[in-house]
């Protein structure tokens, strides 16, 4: 929780009175799809994202006025050139058919979230 929750809640926190003063800021967030969509074996990570992005749907909708935004990417795959990613190619039978993410299409994603500022969330894949 201090992590997953607590950081981005603080975060905000600390940055949200200079984005209303400034009429712009942006926060954005990865999760994993177990925020979205709980998953088995995930029970003590999912809760605590699906708290983080239920807090960062009522946030976009409380910075609409102001010029702020706040949203989310949520992964449901690896992320090439990870740590994790890594220890999936040592256990191949696990992983053989999860589906894996370029970091750069990620951060298309990303960019794209940020200069349109149309919605909260973003899966991928």
């Amino acid at each position: 929780m201090p992590l997953l929750l607590f950081t981005p809640v603080e975060v905000v926190r600390a940055v949200l009175p200079e984005w209303t003063e400034r009429g712009d800021g942006a926060f954005l967030l990865t999760q994993g799809y177990s925020a979205a969509q709980p998953i088995p074996h995930l029970s003590g990570v999912g809760p605590v994202v699906a708290v983080t992005r239920n807090y960062l749907y009522s946030l976009n909708g409380e910075l609409a006025d102001t010029g702020a935004y706040a949203g989310t990417l949520t992964i449901g795959a690896l992320i090439e050139r990870s740590e994790m990613a890594e220890l999936a190619v040592a256990d191949v039978e696990a992983f053989a058919n999860f589906p894996v993410a370029d970091p750069d299409d990620l951060a298309e994603y990303y960019w794209d979230m940020y200069t349109k500022r149309n919605r909260v969330e973003q899966f991928h894949p």
